[in-house]
């Protein structure tokens, strides 16, 4: 009985891999992929320059899932932290979902525009387009059918399935926003954004009738960084994720450590988590030491994959560089925290 519910889950796990054509990639530290999250976050960071990289894996006891991402964004034209700026980014991610190799890869370039809404430079309102260009590819010798089964797995009999193609190249579009205020004195902050990805809909069916189109994204996400003392900072956050007939609704916080109350000492400890609501419940914690940025999740698994997974969803790391150009004078930019 234990076994068959393994192949079970193991069926279920498989047939995500198709459904997965009809949604994204996602990571559990949300905030550390910013370009993922909202292409108007391009070039809206501390510094002048900002390096992200990310990796996750999870179902490793059953058919694995494995997604990296890197990008680089920049702000631009910023004379003082009242006047408006720009933001330019380019992200890059690789996803392999499950036994069928599902393979997704894409590049996207990001343009943003900040307008600042106040004097003081405290409260801003940022526009963002993403546009991109993906692959994907799937490796079927890795897959079975009903039909090859003749009381025993026979290879050489025939799938039925009407395959085109295992290799598919699309184009991608995607828009956002981002409002953001800091109190001056930069003990409380909150923010709120939202973004649409998949704009046209691109075909990424490997079938002859290729009808089957990446559905809409819709992104509604936020959330905010008050000081409780000198040291000590709550960050609470959430997102919403809507693609077609699946939703995903993360919310949780932080709390943050300051090891020094000294402003040039940056060196910080972050402890908390999110719960994904009816999926799984995410620990994380994270460092800031000098330029650095690096955290850690663990996805704890509460869905219907409970008895397969014992509980174990995957671990999540992510690193984050944001640097100032040598040869220019550093503009203090108000942005959202963990960002």
């Amino acid at each position: 009985m234990r076994r068959m519910k393994k192949y079970t889950i193991l069926l279920a796990i498989l047939a995500s891999s198709f459904a997965a054509i009809g949604q994204d990639i996602h990571f559990s530290q949300f905030n550390s992929s910013p370009l993922l999250l909202n292409p108007a976050l391009a070039g809206v960071n501390a510094g002048n320059y900002r390096f992200v990289a990310n990796y996750k894996t999870q179902w490793t006891g059953l058919a694995p899932y494995n997604t990296i991402s890197a990008s680089y964004d920049m702000n631009m034209f910023k004379h003082s932290k009242k006047a408006n700026f720009g933001g330019l980014g380019i992200f890059f991610f690789n996803d392999k979902a499950g036994d069928s190799e599902l393979r997704t890869t894409q590049v996207n370039l990001n343009l943003s525009y900040t307008v600042v809404l106040t004097r003081s430079g405290s409260q801003s309102l940022t526009s963002g387009i993403m546009g991109g260009v993906g692959h994907r590819s799937i490796n079927y010798a890795n897959l079975t059918f009903d039909s090859q089964f003749n009381g025993v797995f026979d290879p050489q009999l025939s799938t039925n399935e009407n395959f085109a193609t295992d290799k598919v190249l699309f184009g991608d579009l995607g828009a956002g926003f981002l409002w953001n205020y800091v109190r001056k004195d930069g003990k409380l902050n909150f923010y709120a954004g939202g973004s649409v990805a998949h704009l046209n809909m691109p075909n990424l069916s490997f079938l002859d009738a290729r009808d089957e189109k990446l559905y809409i994204k819709y992104t509604v996400h936020g959330g905010g960084y008050i000081g409780v003392s000198k040291q000590i900072f709550i960050l609470p956050s959430f997102m919403y994720l809507n693609q077609g007939p699946h939703n995903q609704f993360n919310f949780g916080g932080l709390v943050k450590i300051r090891k020094s109350i000294i402003p040039s000492d940056n060196t910080s400890f972050y402890i908390g988590g999110w719960y994904r609501l009816k999926d799984a419940l995410i620990l994380n914690a994270r460092v800031d030491v000098g330029h650095f940025n690096i955290g850690f999740s663990y996805d704890i698994n509460l869905s219907g994959l409970t008895p397969a997974s014992n509980a174990n969803g995957g671990p999540e790391l992510s690193l984050i560089y944001t640097g100032i150009f040598p040869s220019k004078k550093h503009q203090t930019i108000y942005c959202p925290p963990m960002l």
